[in-house]
């Protein structure tokens, strides 16, 4: 069974220079994700979480959403905590085509994507941090069982029964044995490291999993990837005036006199890039 997986594309997320261009670069990236899993023939596209922004998410991007997902393919969608299931969020306002599987429970549940291949999804139910969804969860049936969700403890994997796990949340793409993290596919922030795309996982009849990742970001392509106008250096002192987490480490490493200024700008933008994956 063939699977294109992707997560953390952050649809309308907030840049600080070239917004319009940049989010539109997002909305192209996802059209690639469609069409390669179109080109591929996969059994099935897998979105793990984060794929749009709840605060800030248009009409348009909802219309966007639903018509890009109106294809061939089946898609299943594991809300995240950015984009969290409930009753004002796009996954509940879209009229979704007969294709497309929303995960709405915060609980782990079953869907067979083929016999003996069960997919486990969950969802992220309200705002807040990433929880661990895989937390006190175990496979109850036999088979293949791999499970899509947002923000889990990949430790948890082993101890579940399953035999993959397709996760969110970390941007930082990792591949392992029992997981898959595949990363922003889109560039998020400066200075963002690994291999990352939309990954064609193969799941194999003994439940493991080969994978080769495509390059798709629409970012990348126009040449934007470390470009200034794409990530211009950020004015440290605004942050520091807002009223919000980031704003408060920002306020604490500026004043911390212990830091030269070539210490405290790595530790500015390596905090910022922390938060930002939260």
């Amino acid at each position: 069974m063939k699977l294109l997986l992707f997560a953390d594309l952050h649809l309308d997320t907030r840049f600080s220079s070239a917004g319009p261009e940049r989010r539109q670069a997002l909305r192209d990236t996802l059209g690639r994700i469609v069409d390669l899993a179109e080109e591929s023939g996969v059994d099935a596209m897998l979105c793990a979480g984060d794929l749009y922004e709840h605060d800030r998410c248009s009409p348009s991007t909802a219309e966007f959403l639903r018509s890009s997902f109106d294809c061939p393919v089946p898609v299943f969608l594991a809300p995240g905590n950015d984009d969290w299931y409930g009753p004002q969020s796009v996954y509940q306002q879209v009229d979704w085509t007969p294709n497309v599987h929303v995960f709405s429970s915060e609980s782990m549940t079953p869907v067979e994507l083929a016999d003996g291949i069960t997919l486990w999804g969950a969802a992220h139910v309200g705002p807040g941090p990433a929880r661990d969804v895989l937390d006190g969860f175990a496979v109850n049936r036999g088979g293949v069982n791999v499970a899509l969700c947002h923000g889990s403890t990949p430790g948890d994997v082993a101890i579940t029964g399953l035999d993959h796990a397709f996760l969110g949340h970390v941007h930082t793409p990792e591949h392992a044995t029992d997981y898959t993290f595949p990363g922003n596919p889109d560039p998020l922030t400066p200075g963002e490291t690994g291999e990352r795309g939309a990954v064609l996982c193969t799941v194999h009849e003994d439940g493991s999993v080969s994978r080769e990742v495509f390059d798709v970001s629409a970012s990348r392509s126009l040449g934007w990837l470390d470009s200034e106008r794409t990530f211009p250096l950020l004015d440290f002192d605004t942050v520091a005036a807002e009223r919000t987490v980031r704003g408060q480490f920002v306020r604490d490493v500026l004043a911390d006199p212990a830091l030269d200024v070539a210490l405290r700008g790595r530790v500015l933008s390596a905090g910022l890039r922390a938060l930002e994956e939260r």
